[in-house]
C-alpha cells in the first residue's frame, strides 16, 4: 500500500512540474488562485557596468 502511495506522489509531482514548465501562464493563475505568491521576474544586469566588457559589439566579457 505504501508503494502505491509513493508512486502516486511521484506521478503527481511530475505532473505538476511539467504543467508548470509547459504552461507558465496557466501555472501563474493556479498559484494566485490558491493563494501562493507568483515568482518575481529577475532583471539581469548584464555587463553594462563592468570594466572588463568588450563594448565593440563582438560580445565578449571578461
Amino acid at each position: 500500500m505504501i508503494e502505491i502511495a509513493v508512486a502516486l506522489l511521484i506521478v503527481c509531482a511530475a505532473a505538476i512540474y511539467w504543467y508548470a514548465r509547459l504552461f507558465p501562464a496557466g501555472w501563474s493563475k493556479v498559484r494566485t488562485t490558491v493563494g501562493l505568491s507568483a515568482p518575481q521576474p529577475t532583471i539581469g544586469k548584464g555587463c553594462g557596468g563592468c570594466s572588463g566588457c568588450d563594448r565593440s559589439g563582438k560580445g565578449g566579457c571578461h
